[in-house]
């Protein structure tokens, strides 16, 4: 009777074409934060994860495509979170704070992703470029959808106006990217809360977000200490 092989069994060709191609995004995004976009190779990407050219390319079909793909699974991941948070069905302010909170959240757990995001989407062009604006718009449009439901429930000062608010609120999410540092004395918990309740101290007149009952599983980033 033959022995018993010890080798684990191989993994199915489609599973393994999955992995290595995780693998080759994940690669893109280290080279092109290191590098920037422009300066940045795709053979650079094949040497991260030891594929020679020809054999990069049955994963990405250039580099403009493969950092396309960057900002659009990004975008995909924020999608789920506004809809996560849209089906708890809060008040305004409620429903401001928890999805800036959770968003500021995935920056600090993606910082790589999300700094390439605001850096380098210029260097898209055609359809890729004009995804890219439709996506981020509808990002500005969520935050202002909120907004103008506070203003009418009457929530917001009466003379607010709306599109320089939303810009605030989500300027005030974007900017911790400039500035936190992995090594700080902020918990990435602490930060996203208080720079969620800064951003509704824009809008809102009341002083602080009313608690929300959330489930523990709701209140942290997989992937994200702190």
């Amino acid at each position: 009777m033959p022995a018993k092989s010890t080798n684990s069994p191989k993994q199915p060709l489609a599973t393994a074409r999955r992995n290595r191609d995780a693998e080759v995004l994940r690669a893109a995004i280290e080279v092109f934060s290191e590098k920037g976009y422009s300066a940045a190779s795709v053979q650079e990407v094949g040497d991260r994860v030891g594929l020679l050219k020809g054999s990069l390319y049955h994963y990405i079909s250039s580099k403009e495509s493969v950092l396309y793909r960057i900002f659009h699974e990004a975008h995909e991941e924020a999608r789920a979170i506004m809809d996560a948070v849209a089906a708890l069905e809060l008040p305004p302010r409620q429903h401001l704070y928890e999805y800036l909170r959770r968003l500021t959240l995935w920056y600090l757990a993606n910082r790589q992703r999300s700094q390439l995001y605001f850096t380098e989407w210029r260097y898209l062009t055609g359809d890729y470029a004009d995804v890219v604006r439709k996506e981020r718009r509808e990002f500005e449009g969520y935050v202002r959808a909120i907004i103008v439901r506070a203003h009418v429930d009457g929530t917001t000062r009466p003379d607010l106006d709306t599109m320089l608010a939303s810009f605030a609120a989500v300027a005030a999410v974007n900017s911790v990217l400039v500035w936190f540092k992995p090594s700080g004395s902020y918990a990435a918990q602490h930060i996203a809360a208080e720079i969620a309740e800064l951003a509704c101290a824009l809008v809102f007149c009341t002083s602080r977000t009313p608690d929300i009952p959330l489930p523990p599983s709701a209140t942290t980033v997989p992937g994200l200490r702190g």
